[in-house]
């Protein structure tokens, strides 16, 4: 799962998918005929049956190791649903045709606990193994070239396929994958050492993902290097408004750097051809790079143009950490250095990330020079730090945790005159984090919201561990404990004026609402600064 402190592992296109949810089916249909072929009962139908089978197991302990989530519940079903879970537990250990190994048991735990929570009510909640746990807390950054990835972030559509949320800048599937695709199938698949991935005893080929679990697919996507892409994709010329697209032997590949010293995982930049870390030459087949595909040829005199992808950060070492906050700083010192005037801030298909981070971004992006004698009063401290954000935890007590910092805005755009120096971009892919900032953002006045509603998720998740420990494998290859965790939501959270926006989202004002396309969200930058 995403390490995202108001997480990031939900159904981005609810509403806005449905609508479109027969025309995708129709194509898909028509592509595959009538009935769709289906794989091999030998194929997945053994991982399917297993899967869902030891998702039913929990540990002899799990009702009461979890039973702190449903204190809401009466103590009788508590007691209820326990035994029947020993009775699962005492079936599988004593009739169940074959024994079943620790990591096979380990995996059930995880995923049986996950489901109990989030079939009680918690859809973001994720009880977290000890090896998951280590790599949430521990995670690898890509930065150094050292990770191959495909560059894709992906939601299961059930029945459907996966839908490409976003596409990672000069990633390997830059220039080929889109965002809005539709996943249908993966064929000629292979791992690293040139075999076919092996995921629960099953050997996967090809795999159509309409007829597969998110768990299955996230397992089997985890063990593939390459393979033949069969995609979905919107095409307003065809009769159906979708079109089938292959990109044949995708492979993983560390990410392409450019730009010199500005190597960075979370922040992409171009302020001018000679200060970005995005791609302006043509370097693959595709014809696309960076510059192009956003239009930043576009850009503004005194302007410089940045995108988060995420607020996270990743290990150098077990003692040092690399975050979103910290290549922020190191991009608008060199936004200071160069004279700029006006920052483009790009949120669009941003999922959120950690608290901590955003908020330090967001001091750096507010004053309150803008305020009203009432609204100091709301969000400024005794000692002069503006409030960024504030969660309200109704459990046990209503506590209230504040975000204060001090704001380093006049560090880098002169004083608010007239209009806002910054402009920020959204679309329904931004969420959580990246709502609180551009709630922040919008509450102090100092940038304008252009784009479409954002995501709308105004919860939090934290995360607790267990007093239960197992095998990890760390980030040096060495075997250690580590406990076991629940990740659950814990707190709503709401912007420095007090709005909360779950379920509804941010939307720009007139004329700024409904842009899609860079070139429009650029012709409006243009027209705002003009």
């Amino acid at each position: 799962m995403a390490k995202d402190f108001f997480d990031d592992e939900y159904d981005k296109q609810q509403q806005k998918e449905h609508e479109q949810q027969q025309a995708r089916q129709q194509a898909y249909d028509n592509w595959y005929g009538a009935p769709a072929p289906q794989p091999k009962k030998s194929a997945n139908k053994p991982l399917y049956i297993t899967l869902m089978c030891i998702a039913l197991v929990a540990c002899i302990g799990l009702g009461w190791l979890l039973g702190f989530i449903f204190r809401s519940v009466s103590r009788d079903t508590v007691d209820d649903a326990g035994e029947i879970l020993d009775d699962v537990i005492a079936y599988l250990r004593d009739n169940y045709y074959r024994d079943i190994s620790d990591e096979e048991w380990t995996a059930a735990v995880e995923a049986s606990g996950t489901a109990l929570m989030q079939s009680a009510g918690d859809r973001f909640c994720q009880l977290m193994s000890p090896q998951t746990y280590y790599d949430f807390c521990y995670p690898t950054g890509t930065s150094g070239g050292a990770s191959e990835i495909f560059g894709i972030s992906f939601l299961v559509e059930e029945d459907i396929g996966l839908y490409v949320s976003s596409v990672t800048a000069d990633s390997a599937a830059f220039g080929y994958v889109q965002e809005g695709d539709i996943v249908l199938r993966l064929t000629n698949m292979r791992t690293k050492s040139g075999s076919a991935p092996v995921v629960g005893g099953v050997t996967f080929n090809e795999i159509v993902f309409g007829d597969y679990t998110s768990s299955a697919i996230t397992q089997v996507m985890a063990e593939t290097y390459s393979a033949n892409f069969h995609i979905l994709r919107a095409d307003d010329s065809e009769p159906s408004g979708y079109s089938i697209v292959s990109v044949d032997n995708l492979t993983r590949a560390p990410l392409a750097k450019y730009g010199g010293d500005y190597d960075f995982q979370f922040i992409e930049f171009y302020f001018d051809r000679d200060h970005t870390n995005v791609s302006t030459s043509v370097n693959k087949p595709s014809g696309v790079t960076t510059e192009s595909v956003r239009h930043l040829d576009e850009l503004p005199d005194q302007t410089g143009y940045v995108r988060i992808t995420e607020f996270m950060d990743y290990a150098v070492n077990e003692n040092e950490r690399v975050s979103a906050y910290d290549e922020f700083v190191q991009v608008m010192t060199l936004f200071n250095q160069l004279g700029l005037k006006h920052l483009v801030l790009d949120l669009k298909g941003n999922p959120g990330g950690n608290v901590e981070y955003v908020t330090n971004i967001g001091a750096m992006l507010v004053t309150d020079a803008l305020l009203t004698d009432a609204q100091k009063s709301q969000v400024v401290n005794g000692n002069g730090d503006l409030l960024i954000s504030y969660l309200d935890m109704p459990k046990p007590s209503h506590l209230r945790q504040n975000y204060y910092l001090p704001s380093s805005y006049s560090d880098y755009f002169d004083a608010p005159d007239g209009k806002c120096d910054i402009v920020v971009w959204t679309d329904v892919n931004s969420a959580s984090a990246s709502e609180l900032l551009t709630g922040c953002l919008r509450d102090y006045g100092t940038a304008v919201q252009m784009g479409t509603t954002t995501y709308g998720k105004g919860i939090a998740q934290t995360w607790q561990e267990l007093p239960f420990t197992g095998k990890v494998v760390d980030i040096r290859g060495n075997t250690t404990e580590y406990p076991w965790a629940v990740y659950y939501t814990c707190a709503s959270y709401y912007s420095p004026l007090g709005h909360n926006i779950h379920g509804v989202g941010y939307t720009p004002d007139k004329p700024y609402d409904g842009l899609t396309d860079y070139s429009d969200l650029w012709q409006a930058v243009n027209n705002y600064w003009r």
